[in-house]
């Protein structure tokens, strides 16, 4: 049997990291496009999505360094709490990548990587989070 503690710490531990990197590239690509492509379309939509995209980065970065946060929290204290409320945001962090990797003005193929690489992560913390939530809601054994 996995232990889903273990891996749903290990998993964590990388995105933390990985996060970091993720958030420096991402915002200084979402800068260096709004700089390149402003220049050629000085229409107000194109600045209205800009600022929707720089809206759903920061909703993003907050989101996700909460998930990140609870899940260490719950996972190193092996409180079920904390890791439930993680999962849950767990949702609209999905939901903010994939924004980033479809529905972004343009998405360049580093972004596709970067994205996708996240997305695996997030999905696999989801997976062992809700192993790990299962084996600590389960009455205590004494064989």
């Amino acid at each position: 049997m996995v232990n889903s503690s273990l891996a749903y710490e290990i998993l964590l531990y990388i995105n933390s990291f990985y996060f970091g990197l993720f958030a420096t590239c991402e915002l200084g690509t979402l800068i260096l496009k709004s700089i390149l492509i402003g220049n050629k379309h000085n229409s107000d939509s194109y600045w209205t999505t800009v600022g929707q995209d720089y809206g759903v980065l920061t909703g993003l970065f907050i989101v996700e360094g909460a998930r990140l946060f609870l899940g260490r929290k719950g996972s190193l204290s092996e409180r079920d709490i904390p890791v439930m409320f993680s999962v849950i945001l767990t949702v609209p962090s999905i939901a903010g990548v994939l924004y980033l990797l479809i529905w972004q003005v343009v998405v360049l193929r580093i972004e596709y990587i970067w994205c996708t690489l996240m997305l695996t992560i997030q999905v696999l913390e989801f997976i062992f989070a809700s192993m790990f939530i299962a084996t600590m809601c389960r009455g205590q054994s004494y064989d």
